[in-house]
């Protein structure tokens, strides 16, 4: 199409030319107007404008129709890239689920035994606010990288929310799933409540962490 509309942008082009010659001719001649050049010249002006007219009609619906499909080129171009990025985005996500997952987990247990055996061998003397802020300080290198790697899987799934390639029900699935781990690294890495309390809603933020991964969703997480 664009080579079409070339041709014809060129031709446009030559009919305006040749119109011209021809118009300053007929017009040279307009006093004798019975005679043959006036006749001549008037007709040859009259088709080059034609000629042009059509010319640039064409050249516009096709330069129109080139356009269009160089749009369509570069949308299509911009989906193929975007779902490239969105099956990477998504792999790196499903790595770090599990892996994070793990990790608060296993910190969380960490934290619920140092804090059920600081209660048993304190007697009478036991500091809820003390006994939390040494179980902190003690794991800190833990907390900062679990909040670190969440960090990085926020960008992953706002970068997989906003790609237009990635199915409706994939991003539902996935932000939802980040939202369940960010519930429960969140609790791991910022201690507060009592220890039962603080123990009953490990457990139920990591059983929500896992369903996650499976509900209805095996295929993206396993």
């Amino acid at each position: 199409m664009q080579s079409i509309a070339s041709i014809l942008s060129l031709g446009f082009l030559i009919a305006l030319i040749v119109a011209i010659v021809f118009g300053v001719k007929w017009y040279r001649s307009r006093k004798d107007k019975s005679g043959e050049n006036y006749k001549k010249n008037k007709k040859r002006t009259i088709v080059t404008l034609v000629v042009m007219v059509v010319c640039f009609i064409g050249g516009s619906l096709a330069q129109n129709a080139a356009d269009e499909q160089e749009a369509e080129a570069e949308a299509a171009a911009q989906y193929a890239k975007d779902k490239k990025n969105y099956k990477e985005d998504k792999k790196l996500f499903i790595g770090q689920y599990g892996l994070v997952g793990a990790a608060a987990e296993e910190l969380s247990n960490k934290e619920s035994n140092e804090w059920a055996d600081a209660i048993d061998n304190s007697g009478d003397d036991f500091d809820v606010d003390s006994t939390v802020d040494n179980i902190e300080k003690k794991h800190s290198d833990d907390i900062d990288n679990l909040e670190d790697t969440l960090d990085h899987m926020h960008e992953k799934d706002q970068s997989i929310q906003k790609n237009t390639a990635a199915p409706k029900n994939e991003k539902k699935t996935i932000h939802e799933a980040y939202l369940s781990l960010k519930h429960f690294v969140n609790h791991a890495t910022y201690i507060s409540g009592s220890y039962d309390d603080f123990t009953d809603e490990a457990s139920k933020l990591d059983r929500e962490t896992a369903d996650k991964a499976e509900e209805g969703s095996v295929k993206y997480f396993v």
